[in-house]
């Protein structure tokens, strides 16, 4: 599967250090929970348990659409996620770069027939705000998004922050997924039911 893509926005000039010096931080602590595979492979599975925790799968299996990511040596490990999710009938859609745009593959599906995006990134906030690898690609399309598509960062919980540089272009996710005891955080969508969208006739 293609690599994870790079993302986040043209940098404010005020931004653009305190964006690097975490970045920096935030990839030094990846590369050191990726040296132990088996504890980078079970914090994963906790993350997932987290997300399936807050999505009703059984209830819209036949009719989601999640766009999942093909995570790094560095990101939790995505391949089981995916697994999971064909076990039960539902659709597991991957981005692509292509230019400044991401396209849901396979198929360049529009945007606006996703139901969930698991998002992964360098760091998120509890309130889930996000920073990513500094190409601005999934602040572009989580813009694309239908208003009900639930979107979930996905990270360890080492990658947590209090405050994170934020620029008006930045786009938070619903909730944050770790592999923490506390479960999944809930950022913007605090107050959203605990659902896909309604079922689609396709």
């Amino acid at each position: 599967m293609p690599a994870g893509p790079p993302d986040d926005g043209p940098a404010d000039v005020d931004l653009v250090g305190p964006k690097r010096a975490l970045r920096l931080q935030m990839r030094a602590i990846r590369a050191a929970i990726a040296e132990d595979p088996a504890d980078r492979a079970a914090r994963s599975a906790r993350i997932w348990a987290r997300i399936v925790s807050f999505v009703p799968f059984a209830e819209f299996a036949q009719t989601s659409r999640v766009m999942l990511f093909d995570g790094l040596p560095t990101e939790p490990e995505t391949e089981p996620w995916a697994a999971w999710c064909r076990d039960r009938g539902v659709e597991v859609l991957l981005p692509a770069v292509h230019g400044p745009a991401l396209r849901v593959m396979p198929g360049d599906v529009d945007p606006g027939a996703l139901d969930l995006v698991v998002v992964p990134g360098l760091a998120f906030t509890a309130d889930g705000r996000r920073l990513g690898q500094g190409g601005g690609h999934y602040d572009r399309f989580l813009a694309r998004l239908r208003p009900d598509c639930l979107t979930v960062g996905a990270c360890f919980t080492e990658q947590l922050v209090r405050e994170l540089p934020t620029e008006p272009h930045d786009q938070p996710v619903d909730a944050v997924a770790t592999d923490s005891s506390e479960g999944l955080l809930h950022g913007r969508g605090a107050g959203r039911p605990r659902m896909l969208c309604k079922p689609r006739m396709r």
